[in-house]
Formats: C-alpha cells, sequence, structure tokens
C-alpha cells in the first residue's frame, strides 16, 4: 500500500502539473496570438474567445474546467478523504493561474474552480453560476467576487464536512491573491490591489483603456 504522504504528494504534483497546461494559449498560438499582448492580457478562454473565435474559446472554458474536475473526482474515486480531494481541485487551480509552462501567471482559474466544485459539491455550483448570470447586468468584475469569495461561508450555514469547508476557503485565497496580482503591467499599490480584489479591472493593454477582466466569471 502506497503511504498517505507520498500518495498526496503525487496527488498534488499531478494536479498542478494538469492545470498547468494553458489550453486557451495554445489554441490562441495555434492562430498566430499571444493572449499575453491582446485585449486584457489574461491567457483565459474569454481572451481567446474576442480575439480567435468564440468555438475555441469555449473549448478552452471546457477543457479549463476538465483541469478541476478530474484530480477531485479521481481522488473521491480512489476513497480519499473529502479535504484531500478538494487539495487536488486546489492544485490545479495553482497551477492554471501560475502555470510553469508559462513561467509565471497565467489565467484566473474559474473555469478550472467551476470544475473542481462541480466534483466536490455541484449543488454549491448554483451560486456561483447564478452570480455569473448576474453579472451581465452589474458588472462581471464584482458578480465574480461576490460569487466565489463566500463561498466557504455558504458552506458552513449549510453544514457543508469541514475538509470541503477549509478546501472552499482556500480556493477563495487562490482566487483572489490571483486577482488582486493582475496582470503583467497593472498599476501597483495596495489600493490598486483591492480594487482588482473586488472589481477584477485591469490597466491597459496594447493602448486599450482599463477595463474589467474578461474572465471573471466562469472562464478561466
Amino acid at each position: 500500500m502506497s503511504h498517505p504522504v507520498l500518495t498526496l504528494g503525487m496527488l498534488l504534483v499531478a494536479a498542478y502539473l494538469l492545470g498547468s497546461i494553458p489550453f486557451s494559449q495554445v489554441f490562441a498560438r495555434l492562430h498566430g496570438v499571444d493572449l499575453r499582448t491582446v485585449g486584457s492580457g489574461n491567457v483565459g478562454a474569454s481572451n481567446l474567445s474576442h480575439h480567435v473565435g468564440w468555438g475555441w474559446g469555449s473549448a478552452a472554458a471546457v477543457l479549463d474546467g476538465l483541469k478541476g474536475l478530474v484530480p477531485v473526482w479521481l481522488a473521491r474515486a480512489a476513497g480519499m478523504p473529502l479535504g484531500v480531494a478538494a487539495l487536488g481541485g486546489l492544485a490545479a487551480v495553482a497551477g492554471h493561474n501560475w502555470s510553469v509552462l508559462l513561467k509565471g501567471r497565467a489565467g484566473r482559474g474559474l473555469a478550472t474552480s467551476a470544475g473542481m466544485l462541480a466534483a466536490l459539491d455541484p449543488t454549491l455550483l448554483l451560486w456561483p453560476l447564478g452570480w455569473a448570470v448576474a453579472g451581465w447586468r452589474i458588472g462581471g468584475g464584482i458578480a465574480g467576487f461576490i460569487g466565489w469569495a463566500p463561498l466557504f461561508a455558504i458552506a458552513i450555514v449549510l453544514g457543508r464536512p469541514t475538509g470541503e469547508i477549509a478546501g472552499l476557503l482556500l480556493l477563495a485565497v487562490i482566487l483572489l491573491v490571483r486577482r488582486m496580482q493582475g496582470n503583467p503591467g497593472a498599476e501597483k499599490g495596495l489600493r490598486s490591489a483591492l480594487r482588482r480584489a473586488v472589481f477584477d479591472t485591469e490597466g491597459p493593454v496594447d493602448g486599450v483603456k482599463p477595463t474589467e477582466a474578461a474572465d471573471d466569471l466562469l472562464t478561466p
């Protein structure tokens, strides 16, 4: 029987490497586009959709979602505790956000987070999905914040297991840290970082005025 620590380590490494595959950037490069230099500058499905096509963006979003779903599903199928399975999903989200293949920051991790949540607790996925729809009217950045940041608190209210609550709290931290970081060239300073945490606003790319990031709902 494998040692639990070794098994956990293998799960985390494999999930991180899976999460690191930048499907949006791969599809973009096939069309001669580098997502880091166009639009929002974000390596995500929404930026891909704007500059290559919605079909390619949708395909990337599905694949990014599977990156979060597969490690959690495999861990649960292997009989691992819920908290351990959540760690696998978190590793995939971290891999997506800070891909070793891109040598730094990549997407926002929300499609991957949605995949993780679908395998971990599909009922809770209704909360960020609802806010994703609301984002069309109130703004994607703030809707993304409301949809994901308090998810662990909702899990507490609903009496979810401790391992799941802890996983969702760590997920909120990972997503907010990535939003605060912004894309290369984003404004420095605590005030700008906090504004990005809530509204996910970005600095200009290619001379475009700052806009809400394209990937603040359920696209990566």
